[in-house]
Order: C-alpha cells, then sequence, then structure tokens
C-alpha cells in the first residue's frame, strides 16, 4: 500500500478526511472450481487482463498482468477516484487466440465478449485459451475496506483426444460448437453469468503425430457447452476424406461417463481410441470404470 500513501502524499491529498481522493486497491486472485480443495490460480493462470467500469458502462482502467507480475503478488494494486466500479477479469486471454470485446478504448462493459481473432472469417478455429472469468462490484471509499478477493470460474472445456494404433496422422474436427463467450448480467440473481454463442463452429485442433509408435495426441479448449450438446468428434484420414472412426457423439460420452458440467467445475474429457485387430475401442481415458473427475492438466 506504499505506492498509494506516496501518490496521496505527492498529490497533497492529506486531510482529515480523505473524502474525493483517490485511494489504493488490492484484489486478491484465487481459483478454486468445485472438487478442488486448493487454490490452483498459481498452477492455471499465465497471464490477467483486467478493465475497471464506471457505472455508465465507459472505462476507468484498463490492465494486463503478466505471470512473473503475478508470481510475486497473486493479484494487482490500483490507484482509483473513489466511487463505485465494475471490474472484469479473464485468465489465460493471449494476443494469438483471443479476442476479447469491451477492452480497447472507445468500448464498454455491453462489448463484452471472448471469441477467437479468426472466428469471423475462419470456417474452422484451432483452440481458445484455457480462459478463466470473474466479475467483481467494486467501492472506493474511505468507509470501505480496500482489501477484495475475487475468485476466477472456468470459461472453457477442454477435449483431448489420444489415439493409439492410428496408421496416418489425423485429421480432427468438432463440429456444432459454440465459438464465443459473452459475459451477461443476470438482474433477478444479481450476478454475471458466462454464455456461449456464435453456434456451427467447428474446432479443428494441430494433431502430434508419433509414426514410429502410430500415437496422436491433439486438444483444444471450447467455450463451455451443455450435457446435450449436438457437437461432434470427427477423426478422419486426410489421404482418403473418410472417417477413421463414425463420428463420436460428445453429449453421447457425457451421459455414458456421468461427467459433470456445472458452470463453477473445471472439466476436461479425455477421450482415448485404440485401434487393434482392425477395431477401435473409445473409451475416456483413465477412468473407463467410474465417474470422470473434474480438472486436469
Amino acid at each position: 500500500m506504499l505506492s498509494g500513501i506516496l501518490t496521496l502524499v505527492l498529490s497533497g491529498c492529506i486531510r482529515e478526511s480523505l473524502e474525493g481522493c483517490p485511494l489504493d486497491t488490492l484484489l486478491r486472485f484465487t481459483y478454486k472450481p468445485r472438487g478442488s480443495a486448493a487454490d490452483l490460480f498459481g498452477e492455471r493462470v499465465q497471464r490477467v487482463r483486467l478493465c475497471v467500469y464506471r457505472p455508465d458502462g465507459s472505462i476507468e482502467h484498463m490492465q494486463t498482468l503478466e505471470k512473473s507480475e503475478l508470481d510475486r503478488l497473486q493479484g494487482v494494486e490500483m490507484y482509483l477516484p473513489q466511487g463505485n466500479y465494475t471490474v472484469v477479469l479473464w485468465a489465460n486471454a493471449s494476443d494469438a487466440q483471443t479476442k476479447l470485446g469491451g477492452f480497447s478504448e472507445g468500448e464498454t462493459i455491453r462489448n463484452l465478449s471472448a471469441s477467437h481473432p479468426h472466428a469471423e472469417t475462419s470456417a474452422s478455429i484451432p483452440t481458445l485459451d484455457r480462459l478463466l472469468f470473474a466479475v467483481t462490484p467494486l467501492t472506493v471509499s474511505e468507509h470501505e475496506t480496500g482489501d477484495h478477493t475475487v475468485n476466477f470460474s472456468p470459461g472453457t472445456i477442454r477435449v483431448s483426444l489420444h489415439l493409439d494404433g492410428v496408421s496416418v496422422q489425423p485429421v480432427v474436427h468438432i463440429t456444432g460448437m459454440e465459438s464465443a463467450l459473452r459475459p451477461v448480467f443476470d438482474e433477478t440473481s444479481g450476478t454475471w453469468r458466462l454464455q456461449s454463442v456464435s453456434r456451427n463452429k467447428t474446432f479443428q485442433p494441430a494433431v502430434a503425430y508419433d509414426v514410429t509408435n502410430r500415437h496422436a495426441n491433439a486438444t483444444t479448449d471450447i467455450p463451455r457447452f451443455k450435457a446435450d450438446t449436438p457437437g461432434m468428434v470427427e477423426i478422419i484420414d486426410p489421404t482418403t476424406g473418410n472417417h477413421i472412426v463414425p463420428p463420436i457423439s460428445l453429449a453421447g460420452l457425457i451421459a455414458r461417463y456421468h461427467i459433470p458440467m456445472e458452470e463453477d467445475i473445471e472439466v476436461t474429457i479425455p477421450i482415448e481410441i485404440t485401434f487393434t485387430n482392425g477395431h477401435a475401442k473409445i473409451t475416456i481415458r483413465n477412468w473407463e470404470n467410474q465417474n470422470v473427475k473434474p480438472g486436469g492438466v
């Protein structure tokens, strides 16, 4: 808080009452999805971008915190004029894979969104970042505490594929998905929620292929979807254009393996396909005979 005190001194804002003076505010960050006893923030988060909005929705302050800064302080200190604000935060939004709406000069809180930079111009996109999201109301006042805690929530679902015994480097399509996230304020509950929007997009993640061991891996992060998603996983032979296995229903996997899909749970769906003697066995990796647990690296 020393920086805030020095600023007050330098600005001449020293008096018996701090009414009207800008004040130092500390936001502490946590990430504790349901099912996790520990704070996963340090493990999961590489970057935080935040925007402070005034009551009329215009931008008061923007800031980007890189991993080195977050390792020193798992949070942020801001020096803000007294008043009421809404602070919106995205974790892990890189410039290459996530375009944030509402985070540029001239935009407002009504422009909030997160999507791939090429989502509007390309028929398919490789992946989003593994996004986390948080919103907190903030009152800066001499009568309010200047220390606040903000807990992030998962904004995406990770789908990974592990193929053993596959004879070619496949192309992976995950069809029928939403490609963007839009934060929406719920007037009834007084809280912010993420909505997945822009339907019928195809995700085409990069595929790593080990030709010697005939092993392929692909991972993509997709805006959160519901248990009844129409999404299909297609694994295609690039030499023929044919499906190597019939399209796999994500909704079918969710139902079969009892995958929990509540909004406050971090979800990873690890699909394993093993090819032996002309047959393909499709399972949820490591959890074939038990419920899938939230989490995953």
